[in-house]
């Protein structure tokens, strides 16, 4: 089973604090590009940019996609993912390390140098499920 992620690009502050939501920066589809192939406890993530978001594909384990977003537009906030069962434990859990390896990678890009909200933090709104 996959799991296939929407997601945006957000911007947060050194503090975890959310300046910005969905992110439109020039450099997009080259940092989904550096996100590519990005593997976490036997996890692969295939991160595509499209529709002015990204398109992340989770693939290998035991996979579930019941678990909450790290985000939503009603609330200005950034929070962890939390499985809504046992068997999405795992799933929750390499995700959570998946996007705090995305903003140490993000952070550390070049080409986010001087950008007063560069692109730092994945944003995930929405899971859904492909066989």
């Amino acid at each position: 089973m996959k799991i296939v992620l929407k997601a945006v690009f957000g911007s947060i502050d050194k503090d975890g604090n959310l300046l910005s939501r969905n992110v439109k920066d020039k450099d997009a589809e080259y940092l989904a590009e550096v996100l590519d192939w990005t593997e976490i406890d036997g996890v692969r993530f295939d991160v595509r940019p499209g529709n002015g978001g990204l398109r992340i594909e989770m693939g290998g384990g035991k996979l579930y996609p019941d678990i909450t977003l790290n985000y939503t537009e009603k609330l200005n906030v950034v929070k962890q993912i939390v499985h809504k069962s046992e068997d999405a434990k795992f799933t929750s859990s390499v995700l959570n390390k998946f996007i705090r390896k995305c903003t140490k990678i993000l952070n550390d890009e070049p080409c986010n140098r001087g950008k007063e909200t560069p692109p730092n933090i994945v944003l995930i709104k929405d899971v859904d499920v492909i066989e």
